[in-house]
């Protein structure tokens, strides 16, 4: 079975404003309503339950992997690509594109499936076969994922290099190096 996204925000029942005393106390909220004592007829499901809300408070309770996690929400992968128009005489882009397009879908759906390792590579499947800035960009996302920043750093800005009206694409380079210097201040 594939293990679903759970955003931690919703998982808490709190805004992603929320002070550090209000996470404190959803935790605590919702520890009492998901654990298992209190659920004596749903026992593996309060566990799970239990263990997801124990990782949400890690994760929102620290402020440099609640940087991170707000990131990953910001910059999340792109499930489709604006429309790529091709002229009569460009039949051999067009069965690029085509082709690049069928490893970008098994990308999303590989991704959604949770198995990120096998999407990345069909994004760099996708990007090598044909080069669109959607491709390259996803591979940005699963390398943030994955805690390769510099890597996700390079293809943001080969996405926007390739799209440079995207503004989005702005946006999350700006927070990317943000974040990077901040995690370097925190390192030291």
């Amino acid at each position: 079975m594939a293990k679903k996204n759970i955003n931690y925000y919703e998982l808490l029942e709190i805004y992603p404003a929320a002070t550090q005393e209000e996470i404190e106390n959803a935790f605590r909220a919702a520890l009492y309503k998901y654990h298992p004592d209190h659920n004596p007829d749903r026992p593996e499901w309060a566990h799970e339950k239990t263990a997801e809300v124990v990782e949400a408070y890690k994760v929102l309770s620290d402020p440099l992997r609640r940087k991170i996690y707000n990131f990953i929400i910001f910059a999340s992968l792109k499930k489709t690509t604006k429309e790529y128009k091709f002229g009569i005489f460009q039949f051999n882009e067009k069965k690029k594109f085509e082709e690049a397009m069928q490893y970008f879908k098994e990308g999303v759906e590989l991704f959604d499936q949770d198995d990120k390792a096998a999407a990345l590579l069909k994004f760099q499947q996708a990007f090598g076969t044909y080069k669109f800035s959607e491709a390259i960009y996803n591979v940005g996302v699963i390398y943030i994922i994955t805690n390769k920043l510099n890597e996700a750093l390079h293809a943001f800005k080969e996405a926007q290099r390739l799209d440079p009206e995207n503004q989005h694409y702005v946006k999350v380079l700006d927070r990317l190096q943000e974040l990077m210097r901040e995690i370097d201040k925190a390192r030291k």
